[in-house]
C-alpha cells in the first residue's frame, strides 16, 4: 500500500468512496435521510480542509483505497486542549482495506498532529462500520460521543409516568434555569468527568423559546418542575451527517435523581416527537456522550447511532509540539 499527499486530483475519488460508505449506512438507518449524499457537497468540503492542513491518501494499485483530511481545533469541546479532529466525511477506507489503510494513514497524520502540538485526536465515524471502528480502537482511541436519530414516530412502547409533562412557556425560564444548573453539575460529577459547561439563564431560556421551531418540555411534581428536554431546529456540534437534513435536535435533557426510572423522561420525548412531527420534521436527532451511563441506557433506547466520535489523548505530546524527531 502507498501513501501519498492528499491533492486536488483525489477529491473526485475520495468524495465518492465516502459517499460509498454513506449510502450502505443509509440502508441500515431508514430514518437517516439523503441530504449529504452529494458528491459536489462532499467534494467541497473536503478542499476545505485541505486548504488549511495537509491531508494523505492510501492507494492500492494506483486505486484510491483511503483517505484522511483533518481540521485543528485550539479549545476542543471547551476543554482548553489543541485537537485534530477528522470529521466522518473527512475520511475513508474502502473494502477490504479499511485496517491497513487507516493504520498507515493514522501513523502519517498523527506526526503532523504532534507537530502541530495538538493534544487530542479525534475522528468521528459511520456507526455501521465495525471494522474501522476495531481499528481506531486498536490504535488507542476510545468512544466519546454518539450521534443518533429515530423517525417522527410515537415510541415503540407508550410511556407512563405519574408526573405531569407539559410544553414550557416564557414564565417557566426562571425554573428551567434552576435546572440548569443542576444539568451541567451533574456532567461534572464521577463517572461523566465533563469540563463544567455554563449554564443558561432565565433570560437566555426566554429568548430561546421564543425562536421560532424551539421548545422545552417540562416534568413536573404537582406544580415543583423536576425535569426538562430541550429542543431546536439547528445543533452546532451535530454530526454534518444529521445536520444536513435538519431535524429536530435534542440539545439538552435533565431530570432529578430522584425522579428517574418512572417514565418521565420517555413522556417528555413523546410529547415533544409529536409537537415536532405536526410541524413538519420527519427526523429527531440527539448527541450524547457515550460515557455517560445514564444517557447511553436512555437514548439507545429509542434512537439508532448514525457516527460515533472517538478521541485519543497522547501522554507525550507537550501543549506547545516539538515533540522530539518531529519538525
Amino acid at each position: 500500500m502507498e501513501l501519498q499527499s492528499f491533492t486536488p486530483k483525489y477529491l473526485p475519488a475520495a468524495s465518492e468512496l465516502f459517499l460509498h460508505n454513506f449510502r450502505r449506512l443509509r440502508r441500515s438507518v431508514p430514518a437517516l435521510p439523503a441530504a449529504l449524499d452529494d458528491e459536489g457537497l462532499i467534494a467541497g468540503k473536503i478542499k476545505r480542509l485541505l486548504e488549511a492542513h495537509p491531508g494523505v491518501v492510501a492507494l492500492e494499485e494506483g486505486r484510491l483505497v483511503g483517505y484522511l483530511a483533518y481540521m485543528v481545533l485550539d479549545d476542543f469541546r471547551d476543554a482548553g486542549k489543541r485537537a485534530a479532529y477528522s470529521p466522518e466525511w473527512g475520511h475513508a477506507a474502502a473494502v477490504p482495506y479499511q485496517a491497513q489503510a487507516y493504520r498507515h494513514m493514522y501513523r502519517e497524520t498523527a506526526a503532523q498532529w504532534a507537530a502541530q502540538g495538538c493534544q487530542v485526536h479525534g475522528i468521528t465515524m459511520l456507526a455501521n462500520d465495525q471494522e474501522s471502528l476495531q481499528t481506531w480502537f486498536w490504535n488507542g482511541f476510545g468512544m466519546l460521543v454518539v450521534d443518533a436519530v429515530r423517525p417522527m414516530t410515537p415510541l415503540e412502547r407508550a410511556p407512563k409516568t405519574q408526573l405531569l409533562i407539559r410544553q414550557a412557556g416564557a414564565a417557566d425560564a426562571r425554573a428551567l434555569a434552576a435546572l440548569d444548573v443542576e444539568h451541567c453539575r451533574y456532567y461534572t460529577q464521577s463517572p461523566v468527568f465533563m469540563a463544567l459547561r455554563q449554564s443558561q439563564t432565565a433570560d437566555e431560556f426566554s429568548e430561546f423559546l421564543e425562536q421560532p421551531g424551539n421548545s422545552v418540555w417540562l416534568a413536573l411534581d404537582g406544580d415543583l418542575p423536576v425535569g426538562f428536554l430541550r429542543l431546536n431546529g439547528y445543533e452546532f456540534d451535530a454530526a454534518d451527517a444529521i445536520a444536513a437534513a435538519e431535524p429536530i435536535f435534542i440539545n439538552g435533557a435533565f431530570l432529578q435523581p430522584g425522579y428517574r426510572g418512572r417514565g418521565a423522561n420517555s413522556a417528555m420525548l413523546q410529547a415533544a416527537i409529536q409537537h415536532h412531527a405536526r410541524l413538519g420534521k420527519t427526523c429527531c436527532a440527539v448527541d450524547f456522550e457515550a460515557f455517560n451511563p445514564d444517557a447511553a441506557t436512555f437514548w439507545m433506547r429509542y434512537f439508532q447511532p448514525v457516527c460515533l466520535s472517538l478521541m485519543r489523548c497522547p501522554e507525550t505530546v507537550p501543549p506547545g509540539g516539538d515533540q522530539p524527531g518531529i519538525k
